[in-house]
């Protein structure tokens, strides 16, 4: 074979190899009155963003509501419960998804975190830990070490929000999506986006890690009818990722995969409802940033073995003409 025949086949081959974003979700409890205090375990799921294929990992052994990935890679959660602590921050097993406990949230004096936590977000820039409560709708910053949770300030002042996507940016930007009439009881059929007469706008806002107060960016546009974000995370290129799902309190509620932008605020749908479990609740973007450690994949080494290839038979024809 002709050394240009074969590097087009061998170009050929390395064009195929680009990896396609995974994306691991989590279903929820689906929090009302009638939740346990202690809910069903739910399940962990991977899903391929490019094909919209969802792949079941395993049980996790309990409810978690939030996830997101560390700087190494490893995958964390806290549990889920009806305002019942404790809250458990989990580290979960990506092969079987098993979560083990790590340590149970706390408020530093010896009392419970006070939650719920509906969502949680690792800064890559600082190596902080956020999360955001329920029990007064504000951010709160976590060490996973002790447990610790600390309120930031007050998001929203006298307004009301409830379930929020969180998530960091590769910058270290903290951003937050606000469940509109969750906090303060309005919930007008419009849907996900827009001012439905609630005090709080479901918007796209900016969040001061030093005081907590949150600040608005731009209006969500290209909602789903009733429905809110359940969860959100960045990915490494700054794609924000989110969960849709529907304002039903209950397990079954359906759920699409979107991208947001943070621009214009315009969702689009990728992964239409009927792709995905009903319940999802969380959701966490594998690779979330520049300090992540890689874990060689097939097509680096595959990328590898053909640039040697390449450069061998590079090689080759150059000591042939010489000879």
């Amino acid at each position: 074979m002709k050394f240009k025949t074969m590097t087009a086949l061998l170009l050929v081959a390395m064009a195929g190899s680009v990896s396609a974003q995974t994306i691991y979700l989590a279903t929820g409890t689906g929090i009302d009155q009638g939740t346990p205090a202690v809910p069903p375990q739910q399940t962990l799921y991977s899903l391929d963003a490019a094909s919209c294929t969802v792949s079941t990992i395993g049980a996790m052994g309990d409810s978690i509501t939030a996830m997101d990935f560390d700087a190494a890679g490893n995958l964390f959660g806290i549990r889920a419960t009806d305002f019942t602590p404790p809250y458990t921050l989990y580290s979960i097993d990506l092969i079987t998804g098993a979560a083990t406990p790590v340590i149970d949230l706390n408020d530093g004096a010896g009392g419970d975190a006070a939650g719920n936590f509906p969502d949680m977000a690792y800064d890559p820039v600082s190596g902080n830990w956020y999360a955001w409560t329920e029990d007064s709708d504000d951010l709160t910053q976590f060490d996973p070490g002790t447990g610790e949770v600390t309120v930031l300030g007050d998001a929203y002042g006298t307004s009301a929000s409830a379930g929020s996507g969180t998530s960091v940016d590769s910058s270290g930007t903290i951003w937050t999506i606000p469940c509109s009439g969750c906090g303060d009881g309005i919930r007008a059929a419009n849907g996900n986006g827009e001012d439905r007469g609630g005090v709080t706008p479901d918007a796209l806002y900016t969040v001061d890690p030093t005081t907590g107060v949150a600040s608005f960016v731009v209006q969500l546009t290209g909602e789903d009818v009733s429905s809110t974000i359940n969860g959100m995370d960045f990915a490494a290129d700054d794609t924000l990722w989110a969960i849709e799902g529907g304002f039903c309190f209950d397990t079954n509620c359906p759920t699409r995969l979107v991208t947001v932008d943070t621009t214009s605020g315009a969702i689009t749908e990728v992964c239409p409802q009927a792709a995905l479990p009903v319940g999802i609740d969380a959701m966490a973007v594998a690779s979330i940033g520049p300090a992540a450690v890689a874990v060689p994949l097939m097509n680096h080494w595959m990328f590898l073995a053909i640039a040697l290839l390449l450069g061998s038979l590079a090689a080759f024809q150059v000591w042939r003409r010489q000879a």
